[in-house]
C-alpha cells in the first residue's frame, strides 16, 4: 500500500475542488441580485471570462490526474472502474458539461 500516493492523490483531488469552488465564488461576487453578471468594461468581461474557463479547465485536469494517481495505486480492487468512469467523463462529459 502506498500511502504517499494516497495522499498526493487525495490532495490534487482537493486542489481542483478548491479551484472550482473558487471559480464559482468568483462568478457569484459579480453576480447583481437580478441573476446578472456585472462587468466594468467589455474588455474587464473577456479577462474575467477568460480567467473563469482557465480555473475550470485547470479544475478538471487537477481532479482528473488525482483520480488517475489513485486508481494506478489500486488498480488491481478498484481502480479500473475509476479508469472507466474517467474515460467516459472525459470523452462525453466534459464536452456536454460546459461552464456558465
Amino acid at each position: 500500500m502506498n500511502v504517499i500516493a494516497d495522499i498526493s492523490g487525495g490532495l490534487l483531488i482537493l486542489a481542483g475542488t478548491l479551484l472550482y469552488l473558487w471559480r464559482n465564488k468568483r462568478i457569484f461576487d459579480r453576480t447583481n441580485a437580478a441573476g446578472i453578471q456585472q462587468f466594468s468594461s467589455y474588455s474587464g468581461k473577456l479577462v474575467a471570462l477568460l480567467g473563469d474557463t482557465g480555473l475550470w479547465f485547470a479544475a478538471v485536469l487537477i481532479v482528473m490526474a488525482g483520480g488517475f494517481v489513485l486508481a494506478e495505486v489500486h488498480q488491481e480492487t478498484w481502480g479500473r472502474y475509476v479508469y472507466g468512469a474517467v474515460f467516459f467523463w472525459l470523452l462525453v462529459g466534459v464536452f456536454f458539461i460546459k461552464p456558465k
